[in-house]
């Protein structure tokens, strides 16, 4: 309607007369793009950001691609090809420490990438091997990160998801390895030396200072005994205790690794051979035939009367 009425008017003034001059002028000054239906209908050269245009009339679906500096969502939106901190760019400025705006750079209008300002947060932050490695720091002059604060968690372990060492715990796992929680605190202690678990592979127990070395049963050598994680070795096994009591040893089978008494009947060594052999009690006693006085000097715990010796061991 408004396009027609201002046709009208048009052709009136055609014929006027001077006295209407004046208003014929107002009339055609009336800027057409402005009445519905007439002018540009696509949005993109109307000086206003309108539509889905990222920019002023450009961006976006319809419009023509924006220059440099002008806003954009994607590198669609930019003539260069490149959208980075919201704005068109001229390189994809995707490196750990740099930007496309003055107020992200440390100096450099929009548009333009260069170096992020100095002790801008960049990468991310870890936990991982009981190391807790917080973000880096940008330099102001450079595109690389500056490595990140490390802090040892010590008696904690590390938490996955927070990428941080755990300040208190509730349950072993977040203890260091061979470390135990104290719910009732919720603080961390080095478990006892033989404690398997706790972080250590199979065969493998803790020692008392927190590390997994071989466990009670393992094969090893007297002279590392350091080796083992109880740091005993006796009779080549890694063993609980001292075991240096007659007739005991750290290698019978089927108890590998506990100090136990040696099979009745069988001789230890130096410690009780001969004339003796272990009772499986732990004592060493008289075999068959040596005298005797009394069924507790025998190994097979019976002195025969008369004869004062001793008797076979009974067969099971």
């Amino acid at each position: 309607m408004w396009k027609k009425q201002h046709l009208l008017a048009m052709a009136l003034c055609a014929g006027a007369l001077s006295t209407l001059g004046m208003g014929c002028e107002l009339i055609a000054s009336v800027d057409r793009s402005r009445i519905p239906g007439d002018g540009p209908t696509d949005g993109c050269s109307d000086g206003t950001k309108n539509n889905e245009e990222t920019d002023v009339d450009c961006g976006g679906t319809t419009c023509a691609p924006c220059e440099l500096a002008k806003a954009c969502a994607k590198a669609d939106d930019c003539a260069s090809g490149f959208c980075a901190d919201d704005v068109c760019c001229n390189a994809a400025c995707d490196a750990d420490c740099d930007a496309c705006t003055a107020a992200l750079k440390e100096s450099g209008e929009d548009g333009t990438c260069g170096p992020s300002k100095a002790e801008t947060a960049c990468g991310e932050a870890t936990c991982a091997e009981g190391v807790a490695t917080s973000r880096g720091a940008c330099d102001g002059t450079t595109t690389e990160c500056g490595p990140g604060e490390e802090t040892e968690c010590e008696e904690f372990a590390c938490d996955s998801k927070a990428n941080a060492c755990f300040a208190e715990c509730k349950e072993n796992a977040h203890c260091a390895r061979c470390h135990e929680c104290k719910t009732d605190d919720g603080t961390c202690a080095l478990a006892a030396a033989g404690t398997e678990g706790l972080g250590c592979d199979e065969g493998q127990a803790c020692d008392a200072a927190g590390e997994c070395k071989p466990a009670n049963g393992e094969a090893c050598t007297e002279a590392e005994a350091g080796e083992c994680a109880s740091s005993l070795c006796v009779d080549s096994v890694c063993c609980d205790t001292s075991c240096d009591a007659p007739c005991m040893a750290c290698n019978v089978a089927g108890s590998e690794g506990a100090c136990s008494p040696v099979p009745l009947g069988m001789t230890d060594g130096t410690d009780c051979s001969e004339a003796y052999v272990c009772d499986g009690k732990g004592g060493c006693k008289l075999v068959a035939g040596e005298e005797c006085s009394t069924d507790a000097q025998c190994a097979s715990g019976r002195c025969i009367p008369d004869l004062f010796t001793c008797a076979k061991i009974p067969t099971p």
